[in-house]
């Protein structure tokens, strides 16, 4: 059946409908994106009238730029059906997300929903008051939460510009205490038509029919007390109109704290003050809500709650939020979002259920490691997360217990905080925090297991021994943590010598700590072939020494893998990478690090049907793992299974919300293809809040300002990147597209050397990347044969590689077209597939 069209709208399906229209998914052919489009009812009105008041009023409602309002894209006029009157329309952005209306039928939200949503909607409101914009109906089913967290008013296209006459005073002076000249309405009209569902109408719209900013603030204080409490103050579902109508002029609400005791009375407060029977009573402006919620946030201190690193010192403990400046302002709206999303996630899924876990980096007092650090760098400081990452691994063997690395911590200066208030900030039940130190004595270990919801220690204990045996730590202290946690109740019994390892000796121990620190230095800080060649040498002795180890060949095998994907070194790398991933996995089946980066190892040697079968095998038994639900976020994305990719990234976050920025990187990956610029711009907006010079999210955002068509600042970002991050070879087929845009081929070139086609060799995303510089190069060879490069290793992004603008110039090409139909049918072949591997995973 031929789909319906208007314009260059292709309609998709229908969405919903209420009292101002019929709502539909449709498709932007011209800019190929989801959009909402919104088809207008008339009643009685002329087509004349609805050009005088709604549509006009959506064109001044397409002027509030702000990142809480759902954008207007366009208005017009359609012809209708045959017989049918002419229709008019409203296209809007397309927000995926939950509507709030659907969060509160779950019940009471937690608090830090209800002050960051209620401190978002005022924000978009003010936006659009300061414009002279009011909303007419804001209600729970007009606001969404994003996946990303973010909070979105929708309908703005229906709301009503402020003290407006017959459209010549259009730039009049504005009054936001004034109120609006009522609607042209029907005879007959219900107050829904007249502005606003009657559930969410302020007492004096019943009485004048006119509405002015503090309706919108009446109506805003119902929300939040909607998503306090999960129930209205005054509506009831089986009430009828009149008696609805009554209980919001007379009645007095319920008080919060009857419902939800734990609330505190300066939200009650603020609450009772929106919902005022008198307009004057209530709050002067939505800004000022917004400043009230802000000050309930900073008094109770969750200013830095859950938030890693810089973002910690964004939010000062006391005092006004600093939103001088436009980028201030954002840079605050996304730390709300973050807040949001976090506790919205974590206390809404099953892991709240669960117990989790955090390993502290163990402090390091002494000398140990000094001697025989390598000349490139001190990889000392690192061996207490080395350390602590060993024992967490050990620890993940229990299904039942959530355990969030200490890797993810390497920006937080753990040392300086007290162990309790990290694993507040964390969100997790218990901490296992510890130090040691090397003497010309022996080796002393201190650790201790900290109970945080009770404040207290729930075990712990000294290790002195005269020689380091790593093995031997991890054991006897993961031992006494699993005997803790099983006396706790809930959780099933684990064997505790799941590793199967023989013990280290000193030597070995100690090489292995300084391998790991050394290989985690280089992934995420240096960058340097030199901490790469030292880390493998240093794997290779302990392999040696210690044939048995499974965490020293899994180490070796990471290692390799990083020279490939690197574009350090070439197809042997991977197959040594192979090699010591299946010892790995031959002396310990279980381990779940050997089993993740043997994915990697397979999507660069191009084997995807094995690595699917890989992810799978780890959504059954390592679901607790976050890097397991980003390995298949991320491989879902490449194979252009979208909706599928968000929903595993937003477990991955659940699980490890200290590892956030990251996934707002692939998130915004995700939206970028799906042309959702918008959305991807707040998702790299929000991380890199969070982490400023995260080179993978410069990397992003300077796709995204080509995308968006700012070569320039594409390539200031992106250069600098490459100043910092050499060896980040993925930047420089990017950094060639923007040169070739600008007519530069010469420049564009001296990027594309034999060190980025060694990497692309190996990196399916970046292959596709170089295909495309050549397609907008004018090289078809080249560009044909690095896309059939990017297929091989696994990239088989269907819908994004269909609609690339980059690849016009092939449009018609016999080569290219019959790509496209092999990748189409591999394409409908995996969906089949993941969908299948998803829903037995999900049983």
């Amino acid at each position: 059946m031929k789909r319906r069209v208007i314009k260059h709208y292709e309609f998709i399906r229908r969405i919903g409908a209420g009292g101002s229209g019929v709502v539909y998914l449709a498709n932007d052919t011209l800019l190929q994106r989801p959009v909402v489009l919104k088809l207008l009812k008339r009643g009685a009105l002329t087509m004349d009238q609805v050009r005088t008041t709604q549509l006009r009023e959506a064109r001044l409602a397409s002027a509030i730029d702000h990142p809480n309002v759902c954008a207007i894209y366009d208005v017009g006029e359609a012809a209708a059906e045959a017989g049918e009157p002419d229709e008019a329309y409203i296209v809007m952005q397309y927000i995926p997300g939950q509507a709030l209306d659907k969060l509160i039928a779950a019940g009471p939200a937690n608090l830090q929903l209800v002050l960051s949503a209620g401190m978002q909607i005022a924000d978009g409101l003010s936006a659009a008051h300061n414009l002279g914009i009011f909303h007419r109906d804001l209600k729970p089913a007009n606001v969404m939460l994003t996946e990303g967290g973010l909070i979105k008013i929708l309908d703005f296209g229906l709301a009503r510009r402020l003290n407006l006459g017959d459209g010549s005073n259009d730039q009049a002076e504005f009054d936001p205490s004034a109120p609006s000249a009522p609607r042209i309405v029907p005879p007959g009209a219900t107050y829904t038509a007249r502005g606003g569902t009657i559930a969410y109408m302020a007492p004096e719209q019943f009485v004048t029919g006119q509405s002015s900013v503090q309706s919108d603030i009446f109506a805003l204080g119902l929300i939040l007390y909607e998503l306090a409490t999960g129930r209205h103050p005054f509506h009831r579902p089986d009430a009828q109109e009149f008696q609805s109508i009554r209980a919001i002029q007379y009645a007095e609400p319920t008080r919060l704290r009857d419902i939800v005791p734990n609330l505190p009375i300066e939200l009650e407060s603020v609450i009772f003050r929106c919902l005022e029977k008198q307009p004057s009573a209530r709050f002067a402006s939505a800004a000022e809500v917004r400043e009230a919620l802000k000050t309930i946030m900073m008094t109770m201190h969750m200013d830095s709650v859950g938030m890693p690193g810089e973002a910690i010192a964004l939010l000062p403990s006391q005092g006004r939020l600093p939103v001088d400046t436009p980028e201030e302002e954002k840079r605050t709206t996304g730390i709300l979002s973050m807040l949001a999303e976090r506790f919205r996630e974590s206390g809404s899924s099953a892991q709240a259920k669960q117990n989790t876990i955090v390993v502290l980096p163990f402090i390091n007092f002494g000398s140990f490691g000094a001697a025989r650090a390598p000349e490139s760098s001190d990889p000392s400081p690192l061996y207490g997360y080395a350390l602590a990452d060993a024992i967490a691994a050990r620890l993940a063997r229990m299904p039942s217990l959530v355990v969030r690395p200490s890797s993810s911590l390497a920006l937080v200066p753990t040392q300086q905080l007290d162990p309790l208030s990290v694993g507040r900030k964390l969100m997790v039940h218990f901490v296992l925090a510890g130090n040691f130190l090397r003497s010309d004595k022996g080796f002393d270990l201190n650790w201790q297991l900290l109970d945080v919801t009770g404040q207290s220690v729930r075990a712990g204990g000294s290790i002195n021994v005269a020689s380091f045996d790593l093995v031997a730590v991890q054991s006897e202290i993961c031992n006494e943590v699993f005997s803790t946690l099983q006396g706790l109740g809930g959780l099933p019994g684990i064997s505790t010598d799941a590793s199967r390892s023989a013990s280290l000796t000193e030597d070995n121990s100690e090489d292995y700590l300084q391998a790991r620190a050394v290989l985690s230095s280089f992934m995420s800080r240096t960058g340097s072939r030199e901490d790469l060649d030292r880390a493998r040498e240093l794997f290779e002795s302990v392999t040696r020494q210690h044939v048995d180890y499974a965490p020293g060949w899994s180490g070796l095998g990471i290692t390799h893998l990083q020279y490939a994907r690197h574009g350090l070194g070439g197809q042997m790398h991977l197959l040594e990478a192979r090699r010591a991933f299946d010892k790995a996995l031959a002396l310990d089946p279980g381990s779940v690090e050997s089993n993740l980066y043997r994915v990697y190892m397979l999507l660069s040697r191009g084997e995807k049907e094995s690595a699917r079968h890989g992810i799978e095998s780890l959504l059954q038994t390592a679901a607790n793992d976050w890097n397991v639900h980003l390995v298949a976020g991320q491989t879902l994305r490449i194979d252009g299974m979208y909706e599928e990719a968000l929903e595993q990234f937003n477990i991955s976050l659940r699980l490890n919300p200290a590892n956030a920025a990251l996934i707002y990187n692939n998130r915004a990956r995700v939206y970028q293809y799906q042309n959702q610029l918008e959305l991807a711009a707040e998702e790299l907006e929000k991380g890199l809040t969070l982490e400023p010079k995260q080179p993978l999210l410069r990397i992003s955002l300077g796709y995204q300002q080509m995308r968006s068509g700012d070569l320039t600042k594409a390539i200031e970002t992106l250069e600098s990147v490459t100043r910092e991050e050499r060896s980040l070879r993925i930047v420089y087929p990017t950094i060639a597209l923007c040169y070739v845009q600008l007519g530069d081929r010469e420049k564009a070139a001296s990027f594309i050397v034999d060190e980025t086609l060694s990497a692309a060799e190996a990196d399916s995303e970046m292959a596709y990347r170089l295909a495309t510089y050549f397609a907008l190069e004018g090289d078809e060879s080249e560009a044909l044969h690095w896309l059939r490069r990017a297929i091989y290793l696994g990239n088989e992004n269907y819908p994004w590689f269909s609609i690339n603008p980059a690849w016009r110039k092939l449009g018609g090409h016999s080569d290219f077209e019959r790509i496209l139909e092999d990748l189409k049918k591999s394409f409908k072949r995996n969906q089949k597939n993941w969908r299948r591997l998803l829903a037995q995973v999900r049983d």
